[in-house]
């Protein structure tokens, strides 16, 4: 199973995107996005466009854009979406897999 996934609406249906592997560098960049955000230094626009810039440097698939993220969602579903991988990220949410111990 994989460790994300984001299904987006897209010409000629649904695609789903989904990464196995996510580096842990990618939780020290999330901290950096929050500090940044936490600045208040931008528009509510813009933090969201760095938020959906971030999930898509979350996918390998270089065809994943943080512009083909925000048109494959419905309004209602971008800021569960967002936070759903977020907390996937910051360990508050599983994925789904069991952790041997």
């Amino acid at each position: 199973m994989a460790k994300l996934e984001i299904t987006l609406h897209e010409k000629g249906g649904d695609v789903t995107y989904k990464q196995n592997h996510v580096s842990g560098q990618k939780f020290l960049d999330y901290l950096e996005l929050e500090a940044e955000l936490e600045q208040g230094t931008l528009t509510v626009v813009q933090a969201i466009e760095k938020r959906l810039e971030y999930v898509a440097s979350l996918f390998s698939d270089d065809g994943l854009t943080a512009q083909q993220i925000i048109e494959g969602l419905d309004p209602w579903e971008v800021s569960t979406t967002l936070g759903k991988i977020t907390d996937i990220i910051l360990g508050i949410e599983g994925t789904g897999e069991k952790k041997e111990q």
